[in-house]
């Protein structure tokens, strides 16, 4: 990785042991729908507290989006924030770099910004907007997890409108890093940005597999490739059972992939 690139900071991680007792405590029975926990140097307000617990461990112990560096100019978009964990996490592993996150579901989204100005980065332009291949005025699933989606109606939870905005607005100079946990919509957004996405360097999308869906991995793969990406997909953990052999497929078939892309020889 070039020298061009900004580093991790150094010791920016959180103690093992204190991710495991937190989790243990959210998954406990008994445990309050929502409130306040602390979490290495964050003061963190939750809901869902399995889903919560889930997404702490995937970020801080499994780490899956940290990244070696940052291309110049040091942008990140996080799509599908949620309540802000992954926000806060490059904050922290990149001081100086410039972060747009974006969470469509209007009562997640005070939460999101309530965490971020809490610890000290309100400095993240937080869009309370979904991203979709179009714009407009579009259905939302809101589920007050980290599930809320545009395109998946199968979880529970109430049907809401919500902004949509296309990502092409956003990425009009290079982008170091572009995040995608959009629950079923990643590749109309993908397929939107269309040469737009040579403008980004590095890029992790969570890809949903879901038996309503159309499947798009193929799509999404093939437009990296084109832009001149190197890429590799992820099961995440054993917990993604669907994707751990003996490999089975039914007709409710649902699972999740992790991609990971960088353009080798590129903006680096």
């Amino acid at each position: 990785m070039s020298d061009r690139y900004l580093r991790p900071a150094a010791g920016a991680v959180v103690d093992p042991e204190e991710i495991t007792e937190l989790c243990a405590r959210l998954r406990a029975p008994g445990c309050p729908p929502q409130g306040t926990v602390r979490l290495g140097p964050w003061e963190l307000e939750y809901r869902h507290p399995r889903a919560f617990a889930s997404t702490v461990e995937l970020l801080f112990r499994d780490r899956i989006y940290d990244v070696d560096g940052l291309a110049p100019p040091g942008v990140i978009i996080d799509g599908g924030s949620w309540l802000g964990l992954s926000a806060l996490h490059w904050r922290r592993l990149f001081p100086g770099a410039r972060i747009l996150a974006f969470e469509p579901d209007p009562e997640l989204f005070e939460v999101l910004t309530g965490n971020l100005e809490r610890n000290g980065a309100a400095d993240v332009r937080a869009h309370n907007i979904a991203l979709a291949g179009q714009k407009g005025e579009l259905e939302f699933l809101a589920t007050g997890t980290d599930a809320g989606s545009l395109r998946v109606r199968s979880a529970p939870g109430r049907i809401t409108t919500v902004p949509a905005e296309t990502l092409s607005g956003y990425v009009s100079e290079p982008v170091s890093l572009l995040k995608l946990n959009i629950e079923g919509s990643e590749w109309e957004v993908v397929d939107e940005l269309g040469d737009r996405l040579a403008q980004v360097d590095q890029v992790l999308i969570e890809y949903h597999g879901f038996n309503e869906l159309p499947q798009t991995l193929h799509r999404i793969l093939g437009r990296l490739d084109e832009h001149g990406f190197t890429y590799i997909v992820s099961h995440f953990n054993e917990r993604n059972r669907a994707c751990v052999p003996p490999l089975r497929l039914t007709a409710g078939f649902r699972y999740f992939l992790l991609i990971y892309a960088r353009r080798l020889g590129g903006t680096g």
